[in-house]
């Protein structure tokens, strides 16, 4: 595969304005990392306190390919070194979708105001870690928030932070936290980290406060292309990406339904205690508490390529090319290397490069979703 040639991490940072102020988005220099993982009082069991045999338990290689070693876990994003990186890319772009922001207007005053009870300061939930940028940058905006990070897999070290817990553990057994704990969960392409979502849906539930928000954010493998027609190896490359994602349980339909999915009456809420598999406090709650209310989506299109007249959506459309023809490369270089079309493999992910290079003549973009909503 390709390797980032695009951009360098070690210097990268990204601007943007924000009701005429600049605001540096992410600055990779002022954000060192420990190279080792080191004991932390502060977390117990996590990915702080992982020794080098621990973290290789937690990976496997398929056709060459390193994934989770979680059967739970689809096999279709590889968790290699790029994967650090497109997550980080990732976080920028979502930040930029958003205006300069981590989260919405009404998250940012229930932060500052300490939670949704206003008492002891809030508490929070990252689902899932991958590079924690989100989360560590959280941590700098919100002084007097706690999070907590989980993941499956730990992709990266983390630098000990008082105030973060990051964890590692098998999602798909519950999420390891007490009912009604957090004032936020925030969720990043969540489909591709279990095959049931929807049991993820339900235990994001069960841990959150009464009034308390979800954040969900996905980016579908969806292109729409815009007067002038011509990306056709993009699009191809997208359906066999979610054939894929089909063929491994990934609930793509999501995408379309979140927003229903969410609601109370939808059927995912009607059994008689939603989180009563996962809950660690075997609690019972009344109809009421399950659920979502004051649902609201957003839909931001997202340039693929500089061809936008606006300079922020310039700078927003480049990095989008580069997320995309780095993470449409390495997908489909994993799928396709399980069949025996070595020759055809590679000139398909050449006719992908040489599409991605003209993508600006096209005027094709992505769409960023993110959904907002509020535990009943």
């Amino acid at each position: 595969m390709m390797p980032l040639l695009e951009w360098n991490l070690d210097t990268f940072s990204v601007e943007a304005e924000d009701n005429g102020n600049t605001i540096r988005i992410y600055d990779e220099s002022s954000n060192s990392e420990s190279p080792t993982f080191s004991d932390s009082d502060c977390s117990y069991g996590t990915m702080s306190t992982l020794q080098s045999e621990e973290v290789a338990s937690y990976f496997r290689s398929v056709s060459g390919f390193t994934y989770s070693s979680n059967e739970d876990v689809p096999v279709l994003i590889p968790a290699d070194t790029n994967a650090n990186k497109l997550d980080v890319l990732l976080h920028i772009i979502v930040r930029l979708c958003q205006g300069g922001k981590n989260v919405p207007c009404e998250v940012d005053d229930m932060l500052r105001n300490g939670g949704v009870d206003s008492e002891n300061g809030a508490r929070v939930l990252d689902v899932v870690t991958n590079s924690g940028t989100w989360v560590e940058e959280m941590a700098d905006i919100y002084p007097t928030a706690s999070f907590t990070s989980v993941d499956v897999k730990p992709l990266v070290p983390h630098k000990p932070h008082a105030r973060i817990g990051f964890q590692v553990y098998n999602l798909h057994a519950g999420i390891m936290e007490s009912d009604a704990t957090f004032d936020l969960v925030h969720i990043r392409q969540g489909v591709f980290v279990s095959r049931n979502f929807n049991s993820i849906l339900r235990d994001i539930n069960r841990v959150l406060k009464p009034n308390g928000y979800i954040l969900v954010t996905e980016i579908p493998f969806e292109a729409y292309e815009g007067k002038y027609f011509g990306i056709g190896v993009v699009l191809h490359s997208l359906e066999i990406m979610n054939q894929a994602s089909l063929a491994e349980g990934v609930d793509i339909t999501v995408w379309q339904d979140m927003s229903s999915r969410l609601d109370a009456s939808h059927p995912l809420w009607e059994n008689e205690w939603a989180g009563a598999a996962h809950s660690f406090e075997n609690e019972k709650g009344p109809r009421a508490t399950r659920g979502f209310y004051d649902i609201t989506l957003h839909s931001e299109p997202v340039p693929l390529g500089a061809w936008h007249s606006d300079e922020s959506q310039k700078t927003l459309g480049n990095l989008m090319r580069i997320r995309a023809l780095h993470s449409l490369q390495q997908i489909l270089l994993a799928i396709m290397s399980r069949g025996s079309q070595g020759a055809q493999t590679t000139m398909f992910l050449e006719s992908l490069r040489q599409e991605m290079t003209e993508v600006e003549k096209y005027r094709a973009f992505m769409m960023c979703r993110m959904w907002v909503a509020r535990k009943r």
